[in-house]
């Protein structure tokens, strides 16, 4: 996707270190000068002896080493940039004070170098500061040694006083331990690019492109992405990271060439894209800052349905609705036929990839004796009829997921497919799951809210849950952009409650945070206590500000599914909502997950839909429902494979370059015409983190402070399913199906659900959760067993849970 944007979001700022004065120009590729100056006021000055680094949307200023109560201390304040501002750089403090040395240095006068080490940290003031997304890299190179250490950056935005800044730290914690780098120390110079550092030396014309990876021991992680020497760059010319760009220019001459950057290419600097000559005034003594503002909204391409600048302009609220487990053709399959007229296609006009009757497996020992072959048709459930005689929950077992069955699922037949990077045949789903009813499939009238949302609104025929593997990992790939180098679900409860205190990549929380964006909630639907599994597997531990707010007030953050029902129809929904389903109720779940009757989901989805067609907001919100995986179900579309989220993720012979099983992804809003299908119109097919990329260029963070590797910063976006010019005046009412548990008449009388996988994931975390800081590891593990074993079936399970809540929280 390309966007427009506005010649004014990107600056560079000018500095003489031998003068306070400084220089605003605006930054734009387009035009004839590549830097055109901006009035400042005639005091606008800077302190030349102080440093400053853009992270998210603010800048960080820190000086030299001052003394404060005899320890030597860096003052530092934290401010917004606002290029309209005579003295943009003398905004109001947002944080400011002082870091002790020790801070950075640690109690260790050495680092194991008594030579240089020493003397750097007795005599040096020279705090090298590299900001990398939503984190801060603090680097202490001496000669033999490259001492590092990674920060949490958190703007605390929440408690923001321009009448009295704040003494909070914008640095509060280490994110990792101190350590060494291998080959990183003093000569080198480092320079930011998103998801890499470029690490060059001068003097010899070496570089080397890290991955910087915040979740690694090491966090520019080893082995280097690639490495070489340039002849053409020598010891005299500057680098400069501009955006997704660095500029390369030599003072002497004030000649530039602008290179695109590109870690995949023999050569990471491409081109040049421009060369020319910069500004009368630049010479040795200059320094160079860019400082990337909120993406602006074009007010021409505004106007224009299918641009991202149109869903800016248009789409206030972002709503996200999370589901588990089925496939695309196993619920949406049949949505259209053949013969169906009037859809409207987004991306290409291929036909809509759906299920037929042809489509079959093989069970290799389904025949009458046990031994011969038998091919297992795809076929509608009941012939996809209701009635009040049967329930819609037709899968006696939850069919098997993990990633080793999925590709199994996937490879059928084709040894070593993965390796030889074949195209899936799709053929193991019977086989691997020893059952034939991973073959049935629901017809639209059996789940009638779900076709009839795809219908009325948009929904991708090609779109695929990120990696062959179960919800632990898919969900880290739709909130973090990678499954956090996991390949299976983390299987016990002391696991998942630990996993917040270990370092991992960045949530799209932490992003919009580090970029002033706080308008969010998470909402969930656990009766027993505030327990929002998606914050605590994926956010909590990573915005220091945002835990404390919690533990003060959890509903800042966290809110209840009613609540959201509630925020909506009194026009009070936040920017951006991301909403949990029940994951253990009387009627088993409302997610879908097989092993429950779907009714109960449909329903739920029903009331959501419901709450916000209904609400004020309705012509400025986009409701997002997608599905984390397939479950194990049959869908007959090979994933494609896809760009591995880090460069050095490989698990057990893994590298994360292959999408999952295609899942359901509907689009909903007024500004979407009926009958819409949508697909990527690039190389590079939807997944889930197709969402991360969206949401963030609606957001207007510009795409260099992402930080989300690469999947994220490659994923094709879906702004252009917002096709029309005014929003739809009617919505259709949609209503749920019946079956035997949920009659057409009356209340329903649903009998509780028999324990799927889904119950057995989430009671160790529920468990967990609510015996945090009462109970040690062990005896949360061993109630869990217990909890597990006298659990008949879903409705006993859930009455436990009601009682260990009133024990507990």
């Amino acid at each position: 996707m390309t966007t427009t944007a506005n010649p004014v979001d990107d600056y560079v700022i000018s500095r003489d270190m031998h003068g306070d004065a400084y220089a605003l120009w605006a930054f734009d590729l387009d035009s004839d000068a590549l830097l055109r100056s901006i009035p400042l006021g005639p005091k606008a000055r800077f302190d030349r002896t102080h440093r400053i680094a853009p992270i998210g949307r603010y800048l960080l200023e820190w000086g030299g080493v001052t003394l404060k109560d005899y320890q030597p201390c860096f003052p530092y304040r934290l401010f917004e940039f606002d290029p309209t501002s005579e003295n943009p750089l003398m905004g109001p403090a947002l944080q400011k004070g002082l870091w002790t040395k020790t801070k950075f240095w640690s109690y260790r006068a050495d680092f194991g170098n008594p030579n240089g080490a020493k003397e750097s940290y007795d005599s040096g003031d020279d705090l090298m500061l590299l900001p990398l997304g939503g984190f801060m890299l603090n680097v202490i190179p001496t000669m033999g040694r490259g001492t590092f250490q990674l920060w949490n950056f958190d703007p605390n935005p929440l408690q923001l006083n321009p009448d009295a800044p704040q003494s909070v730290d914008p640095l509060p914690t280490p994110y990792t331990p101190q350590g060494s780098f291998d080959t990183i120390d003093f000569d080198h110079e480092l320079i930011a690019m998103g998801n890499y550092v470029l690490d060059r030396v001068a003097d010899t014309g070496e570089y080397w492109v890290w991955s910087f990876d915040p979740q690694a021991i090491m966090p520019l992680a080893l082995p280097a992405v690639q490495s070489g020497s340039w002849p053409h760059i020598g010891a005299d010319h500057r680098l400069v990271a501009m955006g997704e760009y660095v500029l390369d220019w030599v003072p002497a001459s004030r000649r530039y060439c602008l290179w695109r950057f590109d870690p995949t290419c023999a050569d990471p600097l491409v081109g040049p894209v421009r060369q020319g000559t910069l500004p009368e005034g630049f010479d040795e003594t200059t320094t160079l800052t860019l400082v990337q503002q909120p993406r602006s909204v074009n007010p021409t391409q505004a106007q224009v349905p299918g641009t991202v600048d149109f869903m800016r302009d248009k789409i206030k609220h972002v709503v996200y609705l999370m589901l588990e487990n089925r496939s695309f053709d196993h619920v949406l399959g049949w949505l259209y036929g053949k013969t169906d007229t009037g859809i409207n296609f987004v991306g290409n006009d291929a036909p809509f990839d759906g299920a037929n009757t042809d489509m079959f497996n093989i069970d290799p020992c389904g025949g009458p004796d046990g031994k011969t072959p038998e091919k297992v048709m795809l076929a509608q459930y009941k012939d996809g009829q209701l009635s009040e005689e049967w329930d819609l929950d037709f899968l006696p077992n939850d069919p098997f997921h993990d990633k080793t069955d999925v590709m199994r699922q996937m490879f059928y037949g084709q040894k070593d497919g993965y390796d030889k990077r074949a195209v899936p045949q799709m053929g193991g789903f019977v086989w691997n799951n020893g059952v034939h009813d991973v073959m049935q499939t629901y017809a639209p009238r059996q789940l009638p809210i779900l076709n009839g949302l795809a219908r009325n609104y948009a929904v991708s025929d090609a779109w695929y849950c990120s990696m062959p593997s179960a919800t632990d990992p898919n969900r880290a790939f739709a909130f973090t952009g990678s499954s956090l180098g996991q390949l299976n679900n983390f299987q016990n409860g002391n696991t998942y409650t630990n996993w917040p205190s270990n370092p991992h990549r960045q949530s799209i929380w932490k992003v919009l945070w580090s970029n002033g964006f706080t308008d969010w909630k998470l909402y969930h639907s656990v009766e027993w206590m505030n327990f929002v599994h998606t914050y605590q597997l994926f956010l909590e531990g990573t915005i220091p500000s945002v835990d404390t707010a919690i533990a003060a007030d959890a509903t800042t953050f966290l809110q209840t599914v009613d609540q959201f029902k509630a925020d909506a129809a009194a026009g009070k929904l936040p920017a951006f909502s991301f909403l949990e389903p029940i994951w253990i109720a009387m009627t088993g779940t409302t997610s879908y997950h097989p092993g429950a009757d779907p009714t109960a989901g449909e329903i739920a989805l029903n009331a959501i839909y419901d709450a916000i067609r209904n609400s004020p907001q309705w012509k400025e919100t986009l409701f997002v429902i997608t599905f984390d995986e397939h479950g194990g179900v049959f869908d007959h579309a090979p994933p494609p494979y896809a760009k591995n989220p880090w460069p050095n993720d490989s698990n057990d012979g893994f590298r994360y370059d292959l999408m999952g099983v295609r899942v359901p992804t509907i689009l909903v809003s007024p500004w979407i015409e009926p009958q819409t299908v949508f697909r990527s119109s690039e190389s590079t097919a939807f997944d889930a983190t197709s969402i991360l990329a969206t949401l963030l260029h609606w957001a207007g963070v510009p795409k260099a402070r992402w930080c989300m590797g690469d999947r994220v910063q490659h994923a094709p976006t879906f702004e252009g399913v917002l096709q029309r010019s005014t929003p739809r005046e009617t919505t259709p009412k949609l209503e749920p199906a019946f079956d035997k548990s949920y009659p057409k008449s009356g209340a329903p009388q649903v009998a509780a659900a028999r324990l799927n996988d889904l119950h057995t994931l989430m009671t160790p975390r529920v468990i967990a959760a609510m015996a945090k800081g009462k109970l040690n590891d062990e005896q949360i593990q061993q109630l869990t067993e217990k909890v597990l074993r006298e659990a008949r079936d879903a409705g006993s399970l859930h009455t436990q849970l009601q009682r260990l809540a009133k024990q507990l929280v």
